[in-house]
Parts: C-alpha cells; sequence; structure tokens
C-alpha cells in the first residue's frame, strides 16, 4: 500500500505504530515524503527529515520504500541544490524513490549526473506514468518502483469507480520493460490511481494480466480492520493510499 497522507502531514510515530499493529504479516507499506519537507523555496529542515524518518521507522519490516514526489514546477533550475542536500540527509538504512515531474531533469547533463546521483546512492527513479511528460525507465538500484498516475482531467472524480479508459497499450509496454528489469532487479513496486483508467482496482488485475499474473481477488471490507484505521485517523489524520500490483 502506498500511504498518500503522510504527503501532506507526518502522520506521527504513534499511527505507524498502529498501522503496522493492525496489518498481517507480509504487508508492506510505501509512504510519501512531506510535502512541507520537498519545497526548494525554503530551508531544508533537516530536523524534520529525521524526524520523519524515525516515525516511518516505526513501521518496522513492513516499511517498504519512501516515495518523495516533487511537483511539475520542481525544476533543476531551482531544485538541483535543494535535491543535492536532501538526498545527501536521507537515512541510506531505508529505500528511496525520487519522482521528478519535470522534462528538465531527463535531458542532457543534468539527466547524467542525476542518474549518477540516484546509482551512487542506491535510490530508485521513479518510473511514472504521466500524460505531460516521459519519464526514462532507467535503473539505478536493485528495485523497481512504478506509479501509474494519469491525470486529473481526463478522468475526473466525479467518474471514478468503473475503467473509463482502454490504455491496454500503455499496460503492455510497462509491462514489457517491468519483465525486462525483474531479469536484473529483485523486486518491483507498482501502484495505480483511479486517475489512470477510472478504477484502480481493476487497472491492477488488468496490468496483472498483461503481465501473465492471476488477477487479485479484493475481500470485502474486515470490520475490526476498518475501525481500527478509523481510530487511527481520528486521532491523527487518515491514511489514503493507491492499490498496489
Amino acid at each position: 500500500m502506498e500511504v498518500d497522507t503522510s504527503y501532506y502531514r507526518d502522520p506521527g510515530g504513534r499511527l505507524f505504530r498502529r498501522w503496522g499493529d493492525v496489518t498481517p504479516d507480509g504487508f508492506r507499506f510505501t509512504v510519501k515524503f512531506p510535502r512541507d519537507l520537498l519545497d526548494p523555496k525554503q530551508e531544508l529542515d533537516a530536523e524534520g527529515v529525521e524526524r520523519f524518518l524515525a516515525n516511518a521507522a516505526q513501521l518496522g519490516p513492513k516499511l517498504g520504500p519512501i516515495l518523495l514526489q516533487f511537483p511539475p514546477w520542481f525544476r533543476p533550475r531551482v531544485g538541483s541544490g535543494f535535491l543535492d542536500r536532501l538526498l545527501d540527509r536521507l537515512d541510506p538504512t531505508h529505500r528511496y524513490a525520487v519522482e521528478l515531474r519535470a522534462r528538465e531533469w531527463f535531458e542532457g547533463e543534468r539527466w547524467s549526473e542525476l542518474g549518477r546521483q540516484l546509482r551512487d546512492r542506491r535510490m530508485a527513479l521513479a518510473w511514472s506514468y504521466l500524460t505531460y511528460v516521459e519519464v526514462p525507465p532507467e535503473r539505478t538500484t536493485d528495485f523497481a518502483y512504478l506509479r501509474f498516475i494519469g491525470d486529473h482531467t481526463t478522468v475526473p472524480a466525479e467518474f471514478h469507480g468503473e475503467v473509463r479508459l482502454d490504455r491496454s497499450a500503455e499496460l503492455a509496454r510497462w509491462a514489457r520493460v517491468l519483465q525486462e528489469a525483474l531479469n536484473e532487479l529483485g523486486t518491483a513496486f507498482a501502484f495505480f490511481n483511479n486517475h489512470f483508467q477510472g478504477f484502480a482496482p481493476d487497472s491492477v488485475n488488468l496490468f496483472r494480466r498483461t503481465l501473465g499474473l492471476e488477477p487479485v481477488r479484493f475481500a470485502p471490507s474486515d470490520p475490526t480492520l476498518d475501525a481500527a484505521i478509523d481510530r487511527s485517523a481520528s486521532e491523527g489524520g487518515g491514511s489514503g493510499s493507491d492499490p498496489t500490483a
């Protein structure tokens, strides 16, 4: 599960620990870095970075990669120095994926330098499907991190709930990329949101079928788990997430 809530607010160590307690063995959370710590217009908050990582670590073995999701306006001209300083502050005992949404990061010398930085730090470049930028599927560590996002206008939120677009060609293309990458990589994380086609759970199973995998049977809600998550949300913020493949 990719946790969206932490992008808007650090949930705190107690809530992270609760999530770990109420989920089954083998469950994995990938969590988003708080956006307040990703703003190049502010001084790097080293204490905030350290605090968030310590809080996320309360998930213990259920903590997967930590996603640094930068907005489209985060470009090399304003963000290169900030990105360098931030990556240097990250605890190397965790796994990270870096998502960049401006095409300038993937051009010329800046792209060569970015790839080197990620490989040296063993961090993944998030392979994000976006309608306005082509992210190269560069392998920079031992796992892949895919995000099928789309955009917020093609399938507006009021039309979510069923598949509205045929994106089978895009799924087939990324399935080929992933299958080739897995010859070298040990693990892949893949996530969908509703804006990709209209209904993320169906997109998950379409992608799994494209990969030759059995579809996931999405179980009905567990009242006990739902109640525990609701209590956690009321105490420290919600637990928004994207389904995973």
